[in-house]
Order: structure tokens, then C-alpha cells, then sequence
């Protein structure tokens, strides 16, 4: 099982408990590459379960063993050289996969057919990889135990790319009957039919055979005239006169016709009037000279009644991502925002963004369509649009001018959208976080501050308060909706596999294809669209990869499969707005063009586009359901916390970052989690060093640091040291902030001591002051303005240790690295004998010496001290 070129050789094998154990060679043995595999309902078809697993070097191939799995079930993989950073599909082909049945229970389930040259092509399903043979003979007849003639063996080639084995056999004469059975030699047993009898096939083909066939609409509705229109070669060299008869459920229609010799299109029309709704596949025989000689099937024919019937509402949701990739001296540290506005393809021969094709194709066509525009994302188009000079930390290929001009071209474009009402413009937590993780580790906060700073942007760029929320990585729990609510977001759109099938019902019934109410258990509510998960699935992976014809037609059809069941209902179809165009620049343009015409000249009668929020408003919800799980589009939340070494690292420095954090800003009397206002041209900084350092801490509680590090996407590098970066300057800054707080003195009197502290500061602070005897301990809470600071503590004397803690809170902090106790956040720390002296200071990591320059100061400060300490420890 070759995949055909670049030197890769693939090979698996299947144990009888569903263990499947793959093989790749071809690959530098010292690279680390990764076994991307999948769940799916048959071969190439969307993905219901996606996993990956580092495969292991055996000394000749890189394997992996996954599973099990249970007999029938259909498997994909692709690979993936995470040195390289290359995919490897099966024949070279992108989203071409690898497939196969594991034991599958309808062994030698065959399809036969006679080509036009007398050949006959067999496929059937076998165990694979198993060696299967096909041992055929000719026939007078299909009955099992006529005599055969010219018996023969052949091996048959299994096809990755359809998980069955195929061959092709002849060709024979005209009319020749031809029996076979299977031999599976790995296990040695004989495959019949069902029934126990030889597969058999006459061979009857004819010089007149069909190339193709199209109908003029994808759908009808009944009472419409269709017109089919079939491509067929006529290999006989003269014109014939022909008789078509069409059959169409009972009905059937005749039509002659005259074929030239070569090429010919054939329109036959027909009325849908005595057609129920349906979907039907039409039977073509062909007869010349008053003989059958060729019969087929059409494509299927898609017919509906619509009525009384309201139309099914579609709900096109783009979530327009990128994360920050501006460092925080202001360098452009990844060129991705730059190109995929501008540079992605060439559309009508000139060169788009995947964000500005989308804007366009909105515009020309009659859809209403809603988008999230993750106010990181917007942050960096504003910044584009405001700085002065971009700097990049390398040569990216970005053409600033054409790029500039892009982005402004394709954020008024869809500001002018937005004002029409073809786009609903959703909010987003401003730098995309995966909320439920922050919120299991105490920083709400947080997460209120990031979902209310993105409707600031959402509103500062769009002029529209926006009420409705996408929800990121759709990462949901319940406690999410208490804070929807104090934010005025009404509604979001969340997987339906991954939480419907969980969900608790108030009342009412469960109808995917509808909006819900969700109420947690305080009866706070919001509104949840459910996206279907096969159709999303479909835009992701199979609609921008594919021909435009074909992709259109599906879409319509699965439409129309869901108005059949359920008129009137809503669905939504929700994914990333710009991969399925970065990941397919040759086919991905066209077939959004195909998606949008198509869905604009197919709407009226039974379907309609609309926003998310006119579906919410024009449809009353089915059901009233709680108790949602913790869980997200993947079905878990193992992308971004699967106690991978370099995502733990992430969360680490990001917990200890934000501890620190914490202690400075209550240290300073200031509000956690604040919303930070942004400037567009000093990106990513603010107005002052405190609001600068929490935009740093909410860069790095954005999601994709985490999804990009380690197993399984195994993404670059950099992800993950971007995340560090921003953290480690948090820490760093409050440890250079808090090395200028320095006790200076201790001055031992009768009453008690006096404390001596440079606050070198420029603003005033407030600190909790500790000393400790062994025995008891003294607090005192203090307001210690920039300069010398004298703190009186009375009752205590003798060896002391003085302590000097930021007053935080466990609730201030939520999860932490470096203990805290009832006091706080340790700052400093110094332990004293009797006297008029410092005798150890442990900075706490802080490692600024005292300022000799400030002993005079000091020494005055300290006599002075030192008779107010004798006269009842009066503060001065």
C-alpha cells in the first residue's frame, strides 16, 4: 500500500480483538511523527472522533498500535512529520485518508459492473489487509453449479482510499456469463454470497454508454418542471435513432432521440407534479433497433412538498480567529493576520485574503451570514491600520502597502455589511481563552473582564453592542451563563454531539434542529443554537477540497434531507471562517463562491438565510435543558490541558505570573482584572505599566498557546514561547516593582520595635507588616508613601522576624504556585537580633542591596525613632 510517491510506504494489520497496528517507512528515523486518525461513518467521510498518537521507530518503520476497535467500525488516518512539518496523505493527495473497515461483518459485499469495453470491475469488502484472491470462471448462466470454463486465480488490490479491494477482469464477449467467488488466504476460507451462491454478472455492455448526467436544479419543489441533462458517447459510426425511457418511481416517460456519432447531450424534461416528496434515483434504459442495450442510474432526484410548510431556517456562523502575534516590544513576531487578509490566492486575477474573499462573496451575493471577529483579531487590524512603521522579526513576504490597503478595504466592507443586516456581528472574550479551564482555576475575573473588553472592541469597531457571544473552541459549563448574563449576552452556538446527548430537560423535547433555552441552577438563561455537527464537519473538512459543482449540489441536498424531516426548524452550521481557505488555496476559493451562489439562488420556498439572531427571534424554542457538560467541539478538553510537559509549563508560568500580578495590584490599592484601555499604536501596551502587565496576563490565557504545544497538533515552537514570553515578563516586572520596597532599619526600643522602609516607588502602597518572636506574632497593615516610611510595632522584642506581604487573598488569586498565607503575599523578609541594626535580610528573590546613599537619612529618622519608641510608640 504505496502512497504512490515521495518514497513512503504504508502498511497495517488487524487483530480479531480490533487492534490496528500501522506502519510508515520512508521517514528519517530521527524526526517525531504523529498518527492523525479518525472515526467515520465510511470511507472519506467525515470525521466523528479525531485522535493522535506519536508513532514509535521499530528499527525499520515508524508504527503505532491504536484501539480497539469494534468489528465494522471505519477508521482514517493521515500522518504527520512534526520535524518537517509536513502532512502525508494517502497518494500525496491533501485530505485524501487512508481507510479502512476493522473486520468488518459483511465480508464480500460486491459491486460489479460491465465497463464499456467489455471488461467487468469488481469491488467487495474483505478483512484487510488480508490477501484476498477472486477465482472466476465462464458460465452459461447465474446458477451456482453450472460447469466453468477457463477458471482463473488472481490476487485483488486492496484501495486505501475506499477501504475495499477492487480488480479488473476481461474483457469478455458480449453476453458471456461470468461467476466468481473469493478466497481469503490469510485465514483460508471461501467467501460466497449471501445465499451461499456464486457471485455471477452477465457481460452485456453496448457502444452507447453514458459519460454523465446533471440535473438544471439540485432540488425541486413539486409541481416544478426538471430537466435532465445526460452526456453519452455513441460509439457506433453512423447517427441512430433511439428510444430513452425514464422511470421515475412508478411513473415512467419516453422520449425519442437521435444520437450523432461521438459526444452527444440528451435534455429530457419531465414534470414533478406526480412525484411525492422524496428522493428518488431514476432508472435510463436506452433502446436501439427495439433491444435493451444499455440501462443505468441517474443521480438521485430531490423532490419536496412545501405545503404549509414554513422554510427551514440556515444559520451560517464564521468564527474569525488569529491569535496575538505581536511581541511586546511591538515587533510583528508571526506575518499571519497580514497575509491571510491579503496574500492567500488570486481571485479573478487578483491577489485576496481569505478575510477579504469572504467580505466580497457576502457582498455580491443575497445571504445573511454571522461572523465573530475575535477582538484579537480586530485589535491587530486597528494596529495595522494605526502604526506608523510595522516591524517584523523577519522576512515574511508581507507586501505592507498592497496588505494595508486590504485590511482597510475588508473591515469597512464588512462594517458596511453589518449596517445592512447581512452579517450579525457576535463577540468573542477578547483574546479567545478556553474559559472553563480558567474559570476551574479561580480566575473569574479574568474571564468577565476578556468577555466585557471584547464587547468593547466588537462595539468600538462595528458601532454594535453586540448580544450575542462565540463561545471559544465552543469550551462551555454551565457556570458560563451567570456570567453571559452580567455581561448582556442573550445567546452562543455550541456542538451538538458534544453536549445534546449529555443535557439534562427541563421541559419540552429535544429537536436539534431549533433553538434552546439554557438555564443553569440559580434559573439564570441563555439561548444556544446547536450546530449540526455532520454539516460543520462537511464545510471543515470536505467542502473546500473538493469541485465547486459538487460541493454546491451536497449542500443543497443535505438541506433538503433535513427540510423533509423537520420544515421549519434551524439549522446551523458553525466552523473557523478562514482555515477551510488557508488549508485549500486552490479549491477553497471557488468553493466558497459555489456555497454562497448556491445558497442564494436556492432560497425561498423551503429554506431561507438567516443570522443567528433572527432565527432566535423568529423561532420559539423547543426545549428547556440544564446540566451541560464540561466539553467543547473536540469532546473534551485534552487539546489545551492533556498533561502534556509543555502545556503544563504554560498553565505553571501563567498561574505564577498572575500571582504575582495579583500582589502588585493589591499592593497598590487597584482593581483586579481590570478592563485595560489599548492604544492601536503602541500595541500590546497600554497606558500605564499596570494595565500593560494585565493585557500581557490576558494574551497568555488565550487558547491557542496551549492547542499548539506538545501532542496532539504538535504545532511550532514559537506558540509556546510566546505564552512564556508575555509571563515571564509579568514576573520579572513585579520582582524588579517589589525589589524597591526595602526595610532598611529595625529599631529595637522598650515598648517594642520600629521599622524602617524605603518605598522607592513612585506611588504609595499598602503592605502588611509582620513581626515575629517565635513566640507571638505582631500585624500591622500600612500605607507606605514613595520615600522613608516609619512603622511603629509595639509588644514585641527580643529575635524577631519581620515580614512585609502584599494583603491578597486565596479568592484575589484563585489557583497558586507560591503558598500564601492569612497575611498575604510574601514580599521580604528580615530577621533581627536586639538592637539598632539589620542583621539578615532575605529579599525574596529580590536581590537589590540596601542604598548606603540613604544611611544619613536613616540614622536621623532612627534617633528620632528611637525617642518616640521610649516615649509609648507613638508614630511618626
Amino acid at each position: 500500500m504505496l502512497a504512490q510517491s515521495q518514497g513512503y510506504k504504508v502498511n497495517f494489520n488487524v487483530t480479531s480483538s480490533g487492534y490496528v497496528t500501522i506502519y510508515i517507512s520512508g521517514i528519517c528515523k530521527s524526526n517525531t511523527v504523529i498518527l492523525h486518525y479518525g472515526i467515520e461513518n465510511g470511507p472519506q467521510q467525515s470525521w466523528t472522533e479525531i485522535f493522535n498518537k506519536e508513532m514509535i521507530w521499530d528499527g525499520n518503520n515508524f508504527t503505532a498500535t491504536i484501539g480497539p476497535f469494534n468489528n465494522g467500525t471505519w477508521i482514517a488516518w493521515v500522518f504527520y512529520d512534526n520535524t518537517t512539518g509536513q502532512w502525508i496523505n494517502y497518494d500525496c493527495h491533501p485530505f485524501w485518508n487512508w481507510n479502512l473497515e476493522v473486520n468488518p461483518q459483511n465480508v464480500g459485499q460486491t459491486y460489479a459492473t460491465v465497463l464499456s469495453n467489455g471488461s467487468i470491475l469488481i469491488t467487495t469488502i474483505g478483512r484487510a489487509p488480508d490477501k484476498l484472491f477472486i477465482h472466476y470462471g465462464l458460465s452459461t448462466g447465474p446458477q451456482t453449479g453450472l460447469p466453468w470454463s477457463d477458471i482463473t486465480c488472481e490476487k485483488m488490490q486492496y484501495n486505501p482510499l475506499w477501504g475495499n479491494y477492487s480488480i479488473i477482469i476481461g474483457p469478455f464477449e458480449r453476453g458471456q456469463w461470468v461467476q466468481w467467488v473469493y478466497h481469503d488466504q490469510t485465514l483460508n476460507e471461501w467467501i460466497h454470497n449471501t445465499s451461499c451462491t456464486n457471485f455471477y454478472i452477465q457481460d452485456v455492455y453496448s457502444p452507447i454508454f453514458i459519460i454523465n448526467s446533471t440535473y438544471n436544479r439540485y432540488v425541486y419543489v413539486e409541481g416544478e418542471e426538471a430537466t435532465i441533462s445526460i452526456y453519452l458517447n455513441n460509439e457506433y459510426n453512423r447517427v441512430i435513432q433511439t428510444s430513452f425511457c425514464l422511470l421515475i418511481n412508478s411513473a415512467s416517460h419516453t422520449y425519442i432521440v437521435n444520437l450523432n456519432p461521438g459526444i452527444n447531450m440528451v435534455n429530457l424534461t419531465f414534470n414533478t407534479n406526480c412525484i411525492p416528496q422524496g428522493i428518488y434515483y431514476p432508472t435510463l434504459k436506452i433502446y436501439y433497433n427495439n433491444s435493451l442495450c444499455r440501462i443505468s442510474q441517474l443521480p438521485a432526484l430531490y423532490v419536496l412538498n412545501t405545503t404549509g410548510k414554513e422554510p427551514l431556517s440556515f444559520v451560517l456562523v464564521w468564527n474569525m480567529h488569529q491569535p496575538l502575534y505581536i511581541a511586546p516590544n511591538g515587533t510583528w513576531e508571526q506575518p499571519w493576520v497580514w497575509l491571510h487578509t491579503g496574500q492567500d490566492f488570486y481571485w479573478n486575477g487578483q491577489l485576496v485574503g481569505s478575510y477579504e474573499l469572504q467580505a466580497m462573496l457576502i457582498n455580491q451575493f443575497n445571504v445573511a451570514v454571522t461572523i465573530d471577529f475575535t477582538p484579537v483579531l480586530l485589535y491587530q487590524w486597528e494596529t495595522i491600520l494605526h502604526e506608523k512603521n510595522a516591524s517584523f522579526t523577519s522576512n515574511f513576504g508581507v507586501n505592507v502597502t498592497h496588505d494595508l490597503l486590504a485590511v482597510n478595504y475588508t473591515l469597512n466592507l464588512f462594517k458596511k455589511l453589518v449596517r445592512e443586516g447581512k452579517v450579525d456581528v457576535l463577540t468573542v472574550p477578547f483574546y479567545h481563552p478556553l474559559q472553563p479551564l480558567l474559570l476551574e482555576d479561580g480566575y473569574w475575573s479574568d474571564v468577565e473582564t476578556q468577555i466585557l473588553m471584547g464587547k468593547n472592541m466588537t462595539k468600538t469597531v462595528f458601532g454594535v453592542c453586540a448580544n450575542g457571544t462565540w463561545t471559544p473552541e465552543m469550551a462551555f459549563c454551565n457556570a458560563l451563563i451567570g456570567l453571559y448574563n452580567e455581561s448582556n449576552i442573550s445567546y452562543t452556538i455550541l456542538d451538538c454531539e458534544a453536549f445534546l446527548p449529555y443535557v439534562t430537560i427541563v421541559n419540552g423535547t429535544i429537536n436539534p434542529d431549533e433553538p434552546f433555552v439554557v438555564e443553569n441552577n440559580l434559573g439564570q438563561t441563555i439561548y444556544v443554537l446547536f450546530r449540526n455537527t455532520t454539516l460543520s464537519n462537511e464545510f471543515g473538512f470536505k467542502f473546500f477540497s473538493q469541485s465547486p459543482q459538487l460541493t454546491a449540489r451536497e449542500l443543497i441536498q443535505q438541506l433538503a434531507q433535513i427540510y423533509m424531516a423537520h420544515p421549519g426548524g434551524v439549522v446551523t452550521v458553525a466552523l473557523d471562517g478562514e482555515n477551510p481557505l488557508i488549508f485549500n488555496p486552490t479549491t477553497g476559493p471557488a468553493d466558497l463562491y459555489a456555497i454562497y451562489s448556491s445558497l442564494s439562488q436556492c432560497q425561498g420556498k423551503w429554506f431561507i438565510t438567516q443570522t443567528a439572531y433572527d432565527a432566535i427571534k423568529t423561532h420559539k424554542p423547543t426545549a428547556v435543558i440544564t446540566n451541560l457538560p464540561v466539553n467543547s467541539w473536540d469532546l473534551n478538553l485534552d487539546y489545551w490541558n492533556n498533561g502534556c510537559p509543555g502545556k503544563i509549563e504554560i498553565w505553571r508560568n501563567l498561574s505564577l505570573a498572575r500571582e504575582y500580578l495579583v500582589a502588585y495590584t493589591v499592593a497598590l490599592g487597584k482593581e483586579l482584572s481590570p478592563e485595560v484601555p489599548l492604544l492601536f499604536n503602541d500595541t500590546p501596551n497600554s497606558t500605564n505599566l499596570l494595565y500593560s502587565l494585565w493585557n500581557y496576563l490576558y494574551i497568555a490565557e488565550g487558547s491557542d498557546w496551549t492547542w499548539q504545544t506538545g501532542a496532539p497538533a504538535h504545532g511550532p515552537a514559537w506558540f509556546k514561547e510566546q505564552a512564556l514570553l508575555y509571563t515571564s515578563i509579568i514576573i520579572n516586572t513585579v520582582k524588579s516593582q517589589f525589589s524597591k520596597i526595602n526595610i532598611e532599619c529595625i529599631i529595637e526600643g522598650f515598648n517594642g520595635v520600629v521599622i524602617i522602609i524605603n518605598n522607592g516607588l513612585q506611588y504609595k502602597i499598602t503592605l502588611n507588616v509582620v513581626a515575629n518572636n517565635g513566640t507571638y506574632c505582631v500585624c500591622k497593615t500600612v500605607k507606605l508613601y514613595p520615600g522613608i516610611n516609619v512603622v511603629p510595632l509595639e509588644g514585641i522584642s527580643g529575635k524577631i522576624e519581620v515580614c512585609l506581604y502584599s494583603p491578597v487573598t486565596s479568592g484575589d488569586v484563585g489557583d497558586v504556585i507560591i503558598p500564601i498565607n492569612h497575611h498575604g503575599f510574601l514580599i521580604q523578609k528580615t530577621t533581627v537580633e536586639q538592637g539598632l541594626c539589620c542583621i539578615k535580610v532575605d529579599k525574596v528573590e529580590y536581590n537589590t542591596q540596601p542604598k548606603f546613599i540613604l544611611l544619613p537619612l536613616i540614622l536621623s529618622v532612627a534617633i528620632i525613632a528611637v525617642i518616640f519608641v521610649e516615649k509609648g510608640m507613638k508614630e511618626i
